[in-house]
């Protein structure tokens, strides 16, 4: 066993006593949550959004959908009146975590995770409760079960009266491939992503955030390339990927230029085409001097600097 899996499965042994459905945890010093909605008041059969708010600590981070080496995802269970359905979490772009070679997808800081709310399609005149059990796990040097008791109540109105809280929490979500040209082939040396953007956006670099497990090595650099017709992001396979890849879901983040700002992302659930992908190249480095090298050189360039202004002072006199 590589030192690396190790690692991964020390880290996963850390999570086994947190996992969720064991005792409750505590109140958390470390991550505050607070549920809000992005509407003012509900109608009847009118989807809304409410908005699960993080709020973490300095030194901490939580989970994405796929926590990558290590970790767990937060999860929520909904109690709501008779008739309202809730949909699945919406997750915004993760940060990669990188420590002790392992490679975690979560967040920092804080984070915000809409759910989309569905009432039926008739309601009394009273307002609305909506509650929820939400766990979570929250990590820095060792990690720690969360839990919190969410609940918002609501007004019904004739009309949906909409809010701001919204805004924010949506632009950092990935956007549909609207425009795209998206394709993926998979091998025993590389799984590669094959892209082209609409015109007016020109890639500098990119990150694919796969949202399932064993699908890649998530700590492997991932390789990314020009190619005639687009663009390639190449990832190395999970050493335990399970059978053959049949579709790549996930995140793409974009280090672009042109109407893509930097730190844009897309949703991506593609088929894949069984192949032999090589590896992208791995990115030049520009050469460095030896140190000593570039010592002797500055020394000669200060002093050929001297030597020239006393010989034009010389000259002067």
């Amino acid at each position: 066993m590589s030192r690396r899996s190790v690692r991964i499965a020390s880290a996963l042994i850390l999570c086994l006593p947190l996992t969720f459905g064991s005792t409750p945890a505590a109140a958390s010093e470390n991550v505050q949550v607070r549920l809000r909605s992005a509407v003012d008041a509900v109608s009847a059969g009118v989807p809304f959004t409410v908005l699960i708010h993080f709020q973490i600590r300095p030194g901490w981070h939580i989970y994405w959908k796929n926590p990558g080496d290590s970790g767990l995802p937060p999860r929520v269970t909904w109690m709501l009146p008779r008739g309202f359905q809730a949909g699945p979490i919406e997750w915004p772009v993760p940060e990669r975590l990188l420590a002790e070679g392992l490679m975690s997808y979560g967040y920092t800081r804080e984070a915000t995770l809409p759910v989309r709310i569905t009432p039926p399609a008739t309601l009394g005149p009273d307002s609305v409760r909506i509650a929820g059990a939400l766990e979570w796990l929250e990590c820095k040097e060792a990690c720690l079960a969360g839990s919190s008791a969410l609940r918002l109540s609501l007004p019904v109105s004739p009309q949906l009266v909409k809010g701001d809280s919204d805004i924010t929490a949506r632009s950092r979500l990935p956007v549909s491939p609207d425009g795209w040209s998206l394709s993926a082939q998979a091998g025993s040396r590389a799984i590669a992503l094959d892209f082209t953007p609409p015109r007016g956006i020109t890639p500098k670099g990119a990150y694919f955030f796969v949202d399932q497990p064993l699908v890649t090595e998530h700590a492997a650099p991932q390789r990314f390339q020009r190619t005639r017709t687009g663009y390639r992001l190449t990832l190395e396979p999970a050493a335990n990927a399970s059978g053959n890849l049949a579709r790549l879901s996930g995140v793409l983040e974009i280090e672009g230029s042109g109407r893509m700002k930097s730190g844009s992302a897309i949703q991506v659930d593609v088929p894949v085409v069984p192949g032999d992908p090589a590896p992208a190249p791995a990115p030049s480095t520009p050469r460095e001097w030896p140190v000593a090298a570039t010592a002797l050189a500055l020394a000669f360039a200060v002093g050929l600097l001297i030597f020239v202004r006393r010989r034009s002072a010389s000259t002067r006199t």
